[in-house]
């Protein structure tokens, strides 16, 4: 059967619906979506908690840690317009794109390491989500009864994320704009009750403490939203898109995806970040929990106000950033399974792992998984860029041609991780160029570029 007639019933008999190329009616998120899906996934706990344990470990001043900050979202948004033109132009999902870099088993593999580091979020937060729900109990009602809202919170979250993308906006809608005012009382309410301004919070001087390099905090706070980058085709293909939107330059056809970041991505990781820092600052906790029974001790009802915050953060994230793209990533390892079971199993396995036991390090575990991604993102930018320039043979990631391995593919990533495992202070930057180049040295001789550019169709089936 060629690879430009493969018909969509065909394909639904060996894919998941939800992996095939996009229909046009399925690209239903507009600009004013994304930028709330944008917010929503910067918006959680470790967001708060990232800033003030960089700021803890000494050697940094709240000031350079904000442009740490801005210098690690910003990496990050670049990345994510480049790996998002796969979506925009062929409508496929991460886990299909990737076949073509490791091949189709290799593509399990490579892209369980990217599910790894999302359940792990995804436990992380639904403990601290359940952190500050139990803290509300213990104020208001003197009882503590952790596991037992963990449960119940944990399945009312995977409940709404089984739904689809759009019911995840749709919670952003109602979720942000409040988290935005909370979050800027509490910072207002921290600074006067320590009688300082904002100025004077930003340029305390550093801690005492050896702490992290200028560069390795960048890293830090690019590595866990690499994740992300990795997902920017996932969200890109859900994006209203003009009918000639192939024809259009790079920039015209991705405005959409630069517009969301920028403002939803850049523009929100900086203020949760000063969020953060400032209240990290002021009490001398990197756990957001923590933070707040400290400072709102005396102040019952504020100290709920701001554990609902937690809360909706949490939420929020967890929805688009964690748990849907391990969702994606299990439908392609398990094609039998259903959209809405394959986010229960993404949730399981997450509280099975207890990647909780990982939180008072969360920014060595961010800077683990920069080396970790980092040779993922580059492969993929590399195949798509260098290799076949920006040209797919779309109908033949899904029919059955490819090899089962690639070796560039694997080599390229055994070699990123070792050089990030070597240079791990550098972690991304280390790993990021070392997978790139051996990459293309590989695949440049394995992979010819494809003759044509094949495009879907308006039933979203390749042509």
């Amino acid at each position: 059967m060629s690879s430009q007639t493969v018909s969509r019933e065909h394909l639904l008999r060996e894919q998941n619906e939800e992996l095939l190329p996009s229909k046009p009616e399925a690209r239903s998120l507009s600009i004013g979506d994304l930028v709330v899906l944008c917010a929503g996934m910067v918006v959680n706990v470790v967001g708060l908690v990232i800033p003030s344990q960089v700021f803890l470990r000494g050697g940094v001043s709240p000031f350079e840690i904000l442009l740490a900050a801005f210098l690690g979202f910003s990496l990050v948004t670049f990345l994510i317009v480049l790996s998002g033109d796969i979506g925009t132009r062929y409508g496929v999902p991460f886990t299909v794109i990737i076949r073509d870099c490791f091949g189709k088993k290799g593509a399990i593999v490579g892209s369980f390491g990217r599910a790894v580091v999302c359940m792990t979020w995804c436990g992380v937060i639904l403990f601290f989500g359940t952190s500050a729900i139990n803290s509300i109990l213990k104020t208001w009602m003197g009882v503590s009864a952790f596991w037992v809202v963990f449960v119940v919170f944990a399945a009312l979250q995977l409940w709404n994320a089984s739904r689809n993308v759009k019911s995840m906006s749709r919670f952003g809608w109602l979720a942000i704009p409040f988290l935005a005012v909370a979050l800027a009382g509490m910072v207002v309410w921290l600074l006067q009750v320590n009688n300082i301004t904002l100025h004077e919070a930003l340029t305390r001087n550093p801690v005492e403490g050896a702490g992290h390099s200028m560069i390795t905090i960048i890293a830090i706070f690019s590595g866990g939203w690499l994740s992300e980058a990795l997902n920017g085709s996932d969200l890109s293909r859900k994006l209203i898109q003009p009918d000639n939107a192939a024809d259009l330059s790079f920039f015209a056809r991705n405005k959409g995806m630069i517009i969301g970041f920028a403002l939803g991505f850049i523009g929100t990781g900086i203020v949760l970040s000063g969020a953060g820092l400032i209240a990290g600052v002021l009490t001398g906790q990197p756990d957001p929990v923590a933070m707040i029974n400290t400072a709102f001790e005396q102040q019952p009802v504020i100290l709920a106000a701001s554990c609902i915050i937690i809360v909706m953060a949490q939420w929020s994230t967890n929805t688009c950033a964690n748990i849907f793209p391990a969702t994606l990533i299990f439908l392609n390892a398990f094609p039998r399974l259903s959209f809405a079971k394959a986010t229960w199993l993404v949730g399981l396995i997450s509280c099975a792992m207890m990647p909780w036991l990982l939180a008072n390090s969360l920014d060595i575990v961010q800077m683990v998984f920069s080396a970790l991604l980092g040779p993922l993102l580059a492969i993929m930018l590399t195949h798509y860029y260098l290799v076949r320039r920006c040209v797919l043979d779309v109908a033949s990631l899904y029919d059955g041609s490819l090899p089962d391995w690639n070796k560039a593919g694997l080599i390229a990533l055994a070699a990123g991780l070792a050089a990030g495992a070597v240079f791990y202070e550098y972690a991304f930057f280390a790993a990021f160029p070392v997978a790139g180049m051996t990459y293309f040295l590989l695949a440049g001789k394995e992979a010819p570029v494809q003759s044509g550019a094949p495009t879907t169709s308006a039933e979203g089936q390749p042509e």
